[in-house]
């Protein structure tokens, strides 16, 4: 309790004193907050949690980039144009995550993701719209997760975490863009970012810095549109640079609210026509950033719900995206 509001209440004859609940209430608080931000705190040993995550996105841009999905389509790499002029993406991802603590600084994590996307284009002078849509798996991911060093009164605590991302979902380069859309890149990806978090009662402060590496490619497919056609050899994807930063704020013992900026930056694009050399891949550069608004309820201490909404900040970002999250302990 403040200084001033102390002697306000001692002013008035009103004597205070911290009681047990008190005290337990405070503490409840400090837990919430580190139940509630799940990117940054690992199981104990032995502990097994399963999370359920369902998300929805919503895309007007030409262009697309999402961690789970296809850069740029086929006819795009290849022949430099899109053939539409209005697009309007909207995607559903419900996906489990299976986690394990190893130790008590060790954690294993297996995400596996359930996409429906829905397109809606205008295509051609005359606008013709038209809708395109699958449902299927995912890109299916395994992260482990290590904090070598624990929060103390002068320093944050630091977690490194190593991630893979497979090719488990349709890939754009097995489908004809024209009549179908992927539920993934097509593509394997690895990862590696250092976090770090921060106490400061009752605010929790974090970020994080990472890498994404994407592996080359081999496509082999003939993409031919407006009378000419051209075989796609490899892609080479563009590598990532992450970023965020946020804190999060206890309300009450079993409720928060947290902020969180992220950005992505996305490396250019090369490609490998048939007959010609490596070549970039123009306009292939992107800058998403997020602002990330969330709140976190404490349904019971091993049942915590969090609800987020992500607002693009830039004309690569997605409009929008709001998720919800549901994790269960055993």
């Amino acid at each position: 309790m403040g200084k001033k509001l102390l002697a306000l209440l001692t002013a008035f004859g009103i004597a205070y004193s911290q009681t047990g609940q008190d005290r337990e209430a405070q503490e409840e608080a400090k837990k919430a907050l580190t139940r509630l931000e799940k990117d940054y705190v690992l199981l104990k040993k032995k502990q097994f949690e399963v999370e359920y995550t369902f998300s929805f996105t919503y895309y007007s841009a030409n262009q697309i980039y999402l961690e789970s999905f296809a850069i740029l389509d086929p006819v795009f790499l290849t022949l430099g144009q899109f053939g539409i002029e209005r697009a309007k993406r909207h995607i559903f991802v419900n996906s489990l995550a299976f986690r394990y603590g190893i130790l008590d600084n060790l954690q294993f994590d297996v995400n596996v993701p359930y996409v429906y996307r829905y397109d809606r284009l205008s295509r051609g002078e005359q606008n013709q719209e038209e809708t395109l849509e699958r449902a299927g798996l995912g890109d299916i991911s395994v992260n482990m997760s290590f904090q070598p060093i624990r929060e103390t009164k002068s320093r944050p605590a630091i977690i490194l975490n190593f991630g893979y991302k497979f090719k488990t979902g349709k890939s754009p380069y097995e489908i004809d863009p024209q009549k179908d859309v992927p539920t993934g890149t097509g593509y394997r990806s690895a990862k590696f970012s250092v976090s770090w978090v921060k106490s400061v009662d009752p605010v929790v402060v974090f970020g994080s810095l990472g890498y994404t590496y994407n592996f080359t490619e081999d496509v082999d497919q003939t993409v031919e549109a407006n009378n000419q056609t051209q075989t796609l050899d490899k892609v080479y994807p563009g590598d990532n640079i992450n970023l965020a930063l946020g804190f999060a704020y206890a309300l009450a013992y079993n409720f928060s609210m947290n902020v969180q900026y992220i950005n992505t930056y996305v490396l250019p694009t090369y490609i490998k026509k048939e007959g010609e050399p490596k070549s970039k891949v123009a306009n292939s550069t992107f800058n998403l950033a997020m602002l990330k608004l969330g709140t976190g309820w404490a349904l019971t201490p091993k049942v915590p719900l969090s609800f987020s909404l992500y607002v693009g900040l830039t004309q690569d970002s997605p409009d929008y995206t709001v998720e919800l999250r549901i994790p269960f302990k055993f």
